[in-house]
Protein backbone atom coordinates (compact mmCIF):
# COMPACT_ATOMS: atom_id res chain seq x y z
CA UNK A 1 0.00 0.00 0.00
CA UNK A 2 1.24 3.35 -0.85
CA UNK A 3 1.77 5.94 1.87
CA UNK A 4 -0.30 8.76 1.41
CA UNK A 5 2.26 12.04 1.64
CA UNK A 6 -0.27 13.84 3.77
CA UNK A 7 -0.76 12.84 7.94
CA UNK A 8 -3.03 11.64 9.41
CA UNK A 9 -3.38 15.47 11.14
CA UNK A 10 -3.72 17.09 7.89
CA UNK A 11 -6.39 14.64 6.86
CA UNK A 12 -8.51 14.95 9.39
CA UNK A 13 -7.93 18.75 9.80
CA UNK A 14 -9.04 18.53 6.57
CA UNK A 15 -12.04 16.36 6.76
CA UNK A 16 -13.38 19.33 10.21
CA UNK A 17 -12.82 22.07 7.73
CA UNK A 18 -15.66 20.55 5.55
CA UNK A 19 -17.71 20.13 8.79
CA UNK A 20 -17.42 23.42 9.72
CA UNK A 21 -19.01 24.41 5.93
CA UNK A 22 -15.85 25.15 3.80
CA UNK A 23 -16.53 23.52 -0.04
CA UNK A 24 -15.14 20.47 -0.92
CA UNK A 25 -14.19 21.65 -3.92
CA UNK A 26 -12.13 24.23 -2.51
CA UNK A 27 -10.46 21.76 -0.12
CA UNK A 28 -9.72 19.31 -2.81
CA UNK A 29 -8.08 22.17 -5.13
CA UNK A 30 -6.08 23.13 -2.44
CA UNK A 31 -4.56 19.80 -2.08
CA UNK A 32 -4.79 18.58 -5.22
CA UNK A 33 -6.42 15.53 -4.66
CA UNK A 34 -9.41 14.08 -6.24
CA UNK A 35 -13.00 14.64 -4.50
CA UNK A 36 -12.89 10.81 -4.65
CA UNK A 37 -9.89 10.99 -2.64
CA UNK A 38 -11.27 13.48 0.20
CA UNK A 39 -14.44 11.24 0.61
CA UNK A 40 -12.22 7.99 1.05
CA UNK A 41 -10.26 9.90 3.45
CA UNK A 42 -13.75 11.06 4.81
CA UNK A 43 -15.50 7.12 5.11
CA UNK A 44 -12.02 6.28 6.66
CA UNK A 45 -10.99 9.33 9.08
CA UNK A 46 -14.87 11.13 9.71
CA UNK A 47 -15.59 11.41 13.07
CA UNK A 48 -11.86 10.60 14.19
CA UNK A 49 -9.40 13.13 16.01
CA UNK A 50 -5.66 12.91 14.93
CA UNK A 51 -4.44 10.53 17.90
CA UNK A 52 -7.33 8.27 17.28
CA UNK A 53 -6.20 8.54 13.71
CA UNK A 54 -2.61 8.03 14.80
CA UNK A 55 -3.67 4.77 16.69
CA UNK A 56 -5.68 3.24 13.67
CA UNK A 57 -2.61 3.68 11.30
CA UNK A 58 0.17 2.26 13.72
CA UNK A 59 -2.79 -0.89 14.24
CA UNK A 60 -2.71 -1.53 10.52
CA UNK A 61 0.82 -1.50 10.26
CA UNK A 62 1.30 -3.77 12.86
CA UNK A 63 -1.54 -6.20 10.91
CA UNK A 64 0.19 -5.63 8.12
CA UNK A 65 3.31 -6.58 9.80
CA UNK A 66 1.76 -9.67 10.86
CA UNK A 67 0.30 -10.63 7.80
CA UNK A 68 3.38 -10.82 6.05
CA UNK A 69 5.10 -12.41 9.00
CA UNK A 70 2.19 -15.21 8.75
CA UNK A 71 3.06 -15.84 5.02
CA UNK A 72 6.83 -16.16 5.98
CA UNK A 73 6.10 -18.80 8.44
CA UNK A 74 3.31 -20.75 6.52
CA UNK A 75 5.97 -20.58 3.36
CA UNK A 76 8.60 -22.11 5.90
CA UNK A 77 6.21 -24.93 7.66
CA UNK A 78 5.57 -26.08 3.65
CA UNK A 79 9.07 -26.02 2.98
CA UNK A 80 10.63 -28.18 6.21
CA UNK A 81 7.63 -30.30 5.51
CA UNK A 82 8.87 -31.32 2.08
CA UNK A 83 11.75 -32.09 3.29
CA UNK A 84 10.69 -34.43 6.32
CA UNK A 85 8.16 -35.97 3.36
CA UNK A 86 11.09 -36.84 1.27
CA UNK A 87 13.92 -37.53 2.96
CA UNK A 88 12.50 -39.07 6.33
CA UNK A 89 11.11 -42.73 6.40
CA UNK A 90 7.94 -43.37 7.95
CA UNK A 91 10.30 -44.67 11.00
CA UNK A 92 11.88 -41.89 11.12
CA UNK A 93 8.76 -39.69 11.30
CA UNK A 94 6.94 -41.81 14.11
CA UNK A 95 10.25 -41.04 16.19
CA UNK A 96 10.20 -37.90 15.45
CA UNK A 97 6.24 -37.21 16.24
CA UNK A 98 7.59 -39.24 19.71
CA UNK A 99 10.07 -36.73 20.53
CA UNK A 100 7.52 -33.49 19.63
CA UNK A 101 5.16 -35.24 22.12
CA UNK A 102 7.78 -35.76 24.56
CA UNK A 103 9.69 -32.69 24.40
CA UNK A 104 6.78 -30.45 23.86
CA UNK A 105 4.34 -31.12 25.55
CA UNK A 106 1.73 -31.75 22.38
CA UNK A 107 -0.80 -34.07 21.07
CA UNK A 108 -1.01 -36.98 18.42
CA UNK A 109 -2.94 -34.55 16.34
CA UNK A 110 -0.97 -31.53 16.26
CA UNK A 111 2.74 -33.26 16.00
CA UNK A 112 1.05 -35.49 12.90
CA UNK A 113 -0.06 -32.47 11.73
CA UNK A 114 3.46 -30.37 11.82
CA UNK A 115 5.63 -33.28 10.40
CA UNK A 116 2.94 -34.49 7.44
CA UNK A 117 2.32 -37.88 8.80
CA UNK A 118 -1.25 -39.11 9.07
CA UNK A 119 -2.33 -39.98 12.47
CA UNK A 120 -3.42 -43.62 11.12
CA UNK A 121 -0.06 -44.13 9.67
CA UNK A 122 1.81 -43.23 12.88
CA UNK A 123 -0.77 -45.85 15.39
CA UNK A 124 -0.22 -48.33 12.18
CA UNK A 125 2.04 -51.28 13.24
CA UNK A 126 5.52 -51.15 12.58
CA UNK A 127 5.97 -54.81 11.49
CA UNK A 128 3.67 -53.81 8.69
CA UNK A 129 1.91 -57.14 8.65
CA UNK A 130 -1.37 -58.24 9.69
CA UNK A 131 -1.38 -60.51 12.65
Amino acid sequence: MRKSRYTEEQITSVIKASEHGKKVKLICDELSISEATFYSWKKKFGGLSSEEGRKIKALEDQLHAMARELQQLTADKEMLQSVVKNFFTTSDKRRAVNYLQNTYEIGTRRSCRLLDISRSVYHYPQGGGHT
